[in-house]
């Protein structure tokens, strides 16, 4: 006898249990660091599951743990922890594990840790941020005299002095080896240096600065100036980054470059795709995180080729030791887990989202269309039944985000309430090649047509409804669903999150306006305020019939609440139809990171309001 399988419901998203990161030591060991939401106390706790290479298993379940990293001989795990400390202490602690006993404490910052690694097997190195001198002692005022002056995701004040800590795990002395006045974003230790990338001038953090300090003698030279770098590694006594030269600004691609005196592109001309990740080695070459056409996939690099070794569905992290690879990885209708790879076969070594084979969920059928010679990848979710189907158009954030075969909770809710799901990649998206990637100065503008392309080719095609169809999405997500509905009004109901609709604000109130906007949209207002009022849709308010939801969170620094404010006031005054809903907590992630009572019922607020809107009996 088959059961058939149950339907999908907010209360399978938040039991849903999300992978960070995959660690594998030299000697085999796996790390995983992962977070399950506790509705009961309306918490997201962390955990670190850590699987030996005997197969034996240990848990490290404080529910604050996180960031495990491996020592170099393999026998010991430092992390970032609260275990310990009560709700009202503030800051966050470095702990040692040996793989049996308890994990002790090594060091507590009050501001917690930005970066933890190794330097060598008796030390650590660790970023800390310091913002004591921008707050007076009563808290009556903050102080800034630099930017960001806040920052999403962090305390109210953006402006910190970033620490670099060499840190003895037996004594747990603090060796102070450099602060730095703007954000460090990428750091390493190579060949007894330090090696760390922080902005040149903190009006252009794109552009940055390549530091090596000599651990011996503390003496500091300037690598490489200009350059955006992202991650750093060392592998066999070589510094690898990525990194790209700003080709397109900030929407250029991520390459692998090799470093000695100087840098060596060693993925340009060969691989036309941004690289997100390096692992580490994988059989005498080196491993990494490629997007591509919608997937995720692990590649290697070796003799000047690129070679696929994971190529279908989304690998989210991962991590190798020469022998083997360990990745988490999720697929359209899959949670993510954590697999093995031994260069012959995938072993599935966590079951932490099983839970989801008793529920039915809807494949996404891939759909390719050509607007003015460019090809435009989509996809759709069809519910069962013969019945018309109400249609919603997600649109991704980024918009240097994608979509593709990764698995979308909150888009097979509304599949399993009946809705048709539509969406696509459009100019702006990553995982294509870089100039596919370049929108500067065409928001609102390529990217609307070819969305909408899109979303005809469906309703010609496929049986919906396009009376009753809706259109959402977050940031630039919510952004483009402000875009929408002032330039058509095909949708009878919108849902716009944490978006951005005035430029000129955005400017001066994001934590990131002041660069971003400048190379998006092109230059300040005060030197092309046409086209700022141009790409903003509150200033097109007159033309909108669509009703508007419009759901943000309090703490989003990134695009901030003036922003939904804007369209809300205006769509009023112009005796239009507007709701606001403002989470009292939350940063730009509310949608994702956001406690579970918070996420409950910014699903069920969304999942009624469109229900309400195109009449959907679910």
């Amino acid at each position: 006898m088959v059961l058939s399988k149950r339907s999908f419901t907010i209360d399978d998203i938040l039991n849903l249990t999300t992978i960070n990161e995959v660690k594998i030591s030299s000697k085999g060991n796996i790390a995983i660091s992962y977070t399950k939401p506790d509705v009961d106390k309306n918490k997201n706790l962390n955990f670190i599951h850590i699987i030996m290479n005997n197969m034996k298993e240990a848990f490290l379940t404080s529910g604050s743990d996180s960031s495990p990293r491996w020592s170099p001989d393999g026998e010991k795990i430092a992390f970032l922890s609260r275990r310990e400390e009560s709700e009202t202490t503030k800051g966050q602690g470095i702990y040692l594990y040996n793989l049996n006993g308890e994990p002790r404490k090594i060091a507590w910052f009050k501001n917690g840790v930005i970066q933890l690694d190794w330097f060598d097997d008796n030390n650590l190195i660790a970023i800390v941020p310091n913002n004591d001198k921008f707050y007076d002692e009563d808290n009556d005022y903050y102080y800034s005299d630099r930017l960001p002056f806040w920052k999403d995701d962090s305390s109210l004040i953006g402006n910190y002095l970033y620490t670099i800590y060499l840190i003895n795990i037996h004594s747990g002395h603090l060796n102070e080896i450099k602060t730095e006045n703007n954000y460090i974003y990428a750091i390493s230790s190579c060949n007894g240096a330090i090696y760390y990338s922080t902005p040149i001038d903190f009006r252009d953090p794109n552009k940055q600065k390549l530091v090596k300090i000599n651990i011996e003698n503390k003496e500091e030279s300037i690598v490489l100036e200009a350059f955006s770098i992202d991650y750093l590694t060392c592998i066999n006594n070589t510094l690898y980054a990525l990194m790209h030269n700003n080709e397109i600004g900030i929407s250029s691609h991520l390459k692998l470059y090799k470093i000695d005196n100087n840098a060596i592109c060693l993925s340009c001309n060969k691989i036309d795709r941004n690289i997100v990740s390096i692992l580490g080695e994988f059989l005498g070459s080196i491993a990494l995180i490629v997007y591509d056409m919608g997937y995720s996939k692990i590649m290697i690099y070796k003799n000047d080729g690129f070679e696929e070794v994971i190529k279908n569905g989304y690998v989210i992290a991962g991590s190798s030791n020469n022998d083997k690879l360990v990745y988490a990885y999720t697929e359209p209708i899959k949670g993510p887990e954590v697999y093995l790879y031994d260069s012959k076969t995938s072993y599935q070594l966590t079951h932490y989202n099983e839970y989801l084979n008793d529920v039915k969920l809807y494949e996404p059928k891939h759909e390719v269309i050509n607007v003015n010679g460019k090809r435009i990848d989509g996809w759709i979710i069809m519910p069962e039944g013969s019945d018309k189907k109400p249609l919603i158009l997600f649109i991704h954030g980024g918009p240097k985000g994608f979509y593709g075969y990764n698995f979308y909770p909150e888009m097979q809710l509304f599949a399993s309430n009946n809705y048709a799901i539509v969406y696509a990649n459009p100019t702006g998206s990553d995982s294509y090649e870089e100039k596919f990637a370049d929108i500067r100065g065409k928001y609102g503008e390529e990217d609307f047509n070819e969305l909408m392309q899109f979303l005809n080719y469906v309703i010609n095609n496929y049986n919906v409804d396009k009376e009753r169809m809706a259109v959402t999405g977050i940031s630039y997500g919510g952004f483009m669903t402000n875009v929408f509905i002032t330039k058509t009004n095909l949708f009878k109901a919108a849902v716009s999150e944490n978006g951005i609709a005035d430029w000129i604000s955005d400017y001066y109130a994001s934590d990131i306006g002041y660069w971003f906007d400048i190379d998006q949209i092109g230059k300040t207002p005060f030197d092309n305020l046409e086209e700022y009022l141009k790409k903003s849709p509150v200033y097109s308010i007159k033309n909108v019939t669509t009703p508007l939801l419009l759901i943000h969170s309090n703490q989003d620094y990134r695009c901030f609440v003036d922003q939904s404010l804007a369209m809300h006031v205006s769509l009023l005054m112009n005796n239009k139809e507007s709701r606001l809903i403002l989470f009292t907590k939350g940063s730009h992630g509310h949608s994702s990171k956001a406690e579970p009572r918070h996420r409950r019922k910014r699903y069920q607020i969304k999942l009624d309001f469109i229900n309400e809107k195109l009449k959907n009996k679910s």
